[in-house]
């Protein structure tokens, strides 16, 4: 069974994101890296001159013999649109 999370924009958007995200494969695995994701973006740096932004990518897949999980959350700035 596999999964695949991706957010990107400001953090609490992402959290957003990512709380809502379905899964569609291994619920216990799934629910496993949506914690820690989730626990990383609580503890996102807010102090002036932090990136206000994460792009985030989870995936996970398992079967009888193997498991493997990677996660990518890549700070970003995001701004104002120009005009």
């Amino acid at each position: 069974m596999s999964f695949t999370i991706r957010a990107e924009g400001l953090v609490a958007d992402v959290v957003e994101q990512v709380t809502a995200a379905d899964n569609s494969g291994d619920t216990g695995q799934f629910e496993a890296v949506r914690a820690f994701v989730l626990a990383e973006l609580e503890a996102w740096p807010t102090e002036p001159g932090s990136l206000n932004g994460v792009m985030v990518e989870a995936a996970g897949h398992h079967e009888p013999t193997s498991r493997n999980v990677t996660i990518v959350m890549r700070p970003m700035h995001v701004g104002a649109p120009e005009d």
